[in-house]
């Protein structure tokens, strides 16, 4: 009896596998390629490998409804020519596509021109909107040149290196918009930095730049001259690891390119940040955010402040030996222009780092107009929220309208100072606490008594000494919590079916998004 059961079993198994297989034949030949491409465009990217696996028909729709795809390129020996034809025949299975990420690594310099000429080849190269092709080499400017016609659509590109330093080419991408040019070392020096952009006297045409970041420019690299006497529509700048801006120690048409400027970044710029915030300071005149990390003087961040923080939205400073109570005071005071007060916006104070900064600095800011209308505030890192307990109280107490607030890696923080603060700070949608060692649940119990009504991200990743039952607790009474922040490792099966009921985003701190 056993056998036959079994093989009866196994017939009707397979029977019935048969059956279901000619069920899903007739499904998959009844939904029409363009319902399934409507279908494959909601679901999520992690699904993408299990839907290429259901026939080649739907590999097929699949390639032609995705409209945004990153290929990492392993290194090759292979000539140039192979490699481009290889992706140029990969890219020919996309025809939808809008944007493009493409990483090689080991990449010799023909190769790297041999890449950009062969996504310029792609049938969907005129519909590219975002592209970044980040190879280690230098792409030439005579590649850029020959592929940039096709690519006239683009209105964000990303870039490794250019070498000769060059950007000429970029008055054939009318549409252009963003621009990012990472100078990175190794593709630099091999390379060479002489530029083919010579100052000939004609008249500038403008380029349609609104955001632009730079990183690794050096003082002495040629051709910014014509870049920044064209980029009269900057809103957004940030240069990363620069020690000039190009053409010598001088570069005179820098300035050219400030008066519309909304932000500027300067991130490790040291050599070039004093300069770079003397002339902010004299032709920003519409700047509502600078952010400043690592680099700049005591002297000439307080004329900038003394100049321009009547106009200032966010200001976001690390700088651990050059930030003082004197540029606190500065940011609260009230300058009057013409009989008149100017209008005072400041709604985002981020300080990380900041060690020479005092509680009577901070308590300072707090009680004026100023510091009392911020709404986002960050010490991150800093000693002052550790050596004085009562500050954050203080200042709770003092900023009425604070809503973000980022303690972020005080370590020794604990639930006690927590706890008062919280009480007089019931207004808060999101509040980061990464890296807060020394805090436990406790703090989980004053955060949901006193804001558990309005609280919407939470950050408590690398702070061991929270239980997961006081996590689980939160999640489930904080009624409008949408985004827990904690590490993978912490997130038991319970936390997980709580987020998955309200709908609430769980997991590690997402990367920022950034114009690039």
């Amino acid at each position: 009896m056993a056998p036959t059961s079994s093989r009866h079993a196994a017939a009707v198994g397979g029977g019935g596998g048969g059956r279901r297989s000619g069920c899903y034949a007739c499904i998959d030949a009844a939904l029409c390629d363009d319902l399934l491409q409507e279908v494959f465009r909601l679901l999520p990217p992690a699904a993408a490998p299990a839907v290429s696996l259901v026939s080649r028909r739907w590999l097929s729709l699949l390639r032609a409804s995705t409209s945004s795809l990153t290929l990492r390129l392993p290194a090759s020996s292979d000539a140039a020519a192979a490699a481009a034809a290889t992706l140029a025949a990969l890219l020919s299975h996309y025809p939808l596509l809008s944007a493009l990420t493409v990483v090689s690594a080991a990449t010799p310099a023909r190769d790297a021109d041999a890449v950009v000429l062969a996504v310029a080849a792609a049938p969907a190269a005129a519909r590219f909107s975002t592209l970044r092709l980040l190879p280690d080499s230098a792409v030439s400017p005579a590649a850029l040149l020959a592929a940039c016609p096709a690519l006239s659509g683009l209105t964000s590109l990303h870039l490794t290196a250019v070498r000769p330093l060059s950007f000429r080419w970029l008055e054939l991408l009318p549409r252009l918009e963003s621009f990012a040019l990472v100078n990175s070392a190794a593709s630099v020096d091999s390379a060479g930095s002489s530029s083919v952009d010579a100052d000939d006297g004609e008249a500038a045409k403008a380029l349609p730049l609104e955001r632009l970041s730079l990183c690794g420019i050096r003082s002495g690299d040629r051709g910014l001259g014509w870049l920044w006497r064209r980029c009269r529509s900057l809103k957004w700048l940030q240069l990363r690891a620069c020690d000039g801006t190009g053409d010598g120690p001088a570069s005179l048409t820098f300035a050219g390119c400030l008066a519309g400027l909304l932000a500027l970044e300067l991130r490790a710029c040291r050599a070039v940040a004093d300069r770079v915030l003397l002339l902010a300071a004299d032709h920003c005149h519409a700047l509502t955010s600078l952010l400043v990390y690592d680099g700049g003087s005591s002297e000439a961040l307080h004329r900038f402040i003394q100049h321009r923080a009547a106009g200032l939205h966010t200001l976001d400073l690390r700088l651990p030996l050059d930030l003082h109570n004197d540029h606190l005071l500065a940011i609260g005071a009230e300058p009057i222009h013409g009989g008149q007060d100017p209008t005072h916006n400041l709604a985002a104070l981020r300080l990380q780092s900041c060690v020479l900064i005092t509680g009577d600095g901070l308590r300072s800011l707090a009680r004026t107009a100023i510091g009392a209308g911020i709404e986002d505030l960050a010490l991150v890192s800093c000693d002052v929220v550790e050596r004085e307990p009562g500050l954050l109280t203080f200042l709770s107490q003092s900023m009425r309208r604070l809503r973000r607030l980022d303690l972020s890696y005080n370590e020794t923080l604990s639930d006690k100072v927590i706890g008062a603060m919280l009480s007089s700070c019931r207004n808060l949608i999101d509040i980061r606490l990464r890296g807060c060692r020394g805090l436990t649940g406790g703090s989980l119990v004053s955060l949901l008594r006193h804001c558990g009504q309005s609280l919407e991200i939470l950050d408590i990743s690398r702070c061991p000494s929270i239980a997961v039952g006081n996590v689980e607790l939160f999640a489930q009474r904080a009624t409008r919590l949408n985004h827990l922040i904690i590490e993978e490792s912490a997130i038991s099966e319970e936390l997980r079916a709580i987020a998955q009921k309200k709908g609430m985003k769980i997991g590690s701190l997402l990367p920022c998004e950034g114009p690039f």
